[in-house]
């Protein structure tokens, strides 16, 4: 029982946090925070725990293709959101995800190095190009809304790989880590109550993060095995902090360059 406490609290309280972040500087600064693994982390400290050191070394692994098409998913979604329905966008996001993530197999059988490079290429490709978006006021009256839809979605799906995962081994497990919840809920709220322009912005900010959540996968892989659990957190952490300093800068660059495109009067009418 205090197991599971664990692995509803963590994801629940960070994804809490990240989540009222975003609703007061902006997206891109909550995607930078986004890298601080709120899902993938607590899941594979428990995978760790539970099925030893190489499994969750080997998920990780294979969670770098995952995590590289997060990056198509949030590309994807941009792109469609202006043209059909927000299911309809999720759908097309969720199949370029999926197709990314079987691509990137054959490339994990190459070697972590390459994995990470592959995955890096991809996060760069896809976020350059992102469409750009008018910028457009935040709706204080609906943005609170999606809070407890995001973190039932991280913390079921900590429950869910933890307990469905091992039984079908690690690069499995990894995958499921990976797939875009957090986002998707980001995405299909703001799509629903704010309209695709908002939500290209929210797509962009969320890929502030992904780099540095694949360097923390990467690390962990590289790590977990020789220098047990809690080194190689506190240095894929590390790695991650080092990562998401740049990644903050150029975040907050873009966050003030779309306040000042703000037309007069619309900042006050958040």
């Amino acid at each position: 029982m205090l197991e599971l406490f664990f692995k509803i609290a963590i994801p629940v309280s960070m994804i809490g946090v990240v989540t009222l972040i975003s609703h007061r500087y902006g997206p891109a600064v909550a995607g930078v925070l986004s890298a601080v693994p709120v899902k993938g982390g607590p899941i594979l400290i428990f995978l760790a725990l539970e099925q030893g050191p190489q499994f969750a070394a080997t998920s990780a692994a294979a969670s770098l293709g995952g995590a590289a098409g997060c990056g198509v998913f949030c590309l994807v979604y941009a792109l469609v959101c202006r043209r059909v329905s927000w299911p309809l966008a999720g759908l097309t996001a969720y199949v370029a995800f999926a197709a990314v993530w079987a691509l990137m197999l054959p490339v994990s059988a190459w070697g972590l190095g390459a994995a990470f490079v592959a995955t890096a290429t991809i996060l760069i490709g896809s976020r350059r190009l992102l469409p750009h978006a008018p910028a457009v006021a935040r709706r204080h009256s609906t943005a609170l809304t999606d809070i407890p839809a995001r973190m039932i979605a991280g913390a079921g799906m900590v429950v869910f790989v933890t307990t469905v995962g091992p039984y079908f081994g690690a690069t499995i497990s990894g995958m499921l880590m990976t797939i875009p919840t957090v986002a998707a809920v980001m995405a299909l709220f703001t799509h629903a109550q704010e309209g695709a322009d908002r939500t290209v912005g929210v797509m962009r900010g969320l890929t502030h993060g992904l780099l540095g959540f694949a360097s923390f996968l990467t690390v962990l892989s590289a790590t977990l095995v020789p220098l047990g659990l809690a080194p190689a957190l506190a240095l894929g952490l590390s790695i991650v902090v080092i990562v998401q300093l740049i990644e903050l800068r150029a975040a907050i660059r873009g966050h003030a360059i779309e306040e000042e495109a703000l037309p007069a009067g619309l900042e006050a009418a958040e």
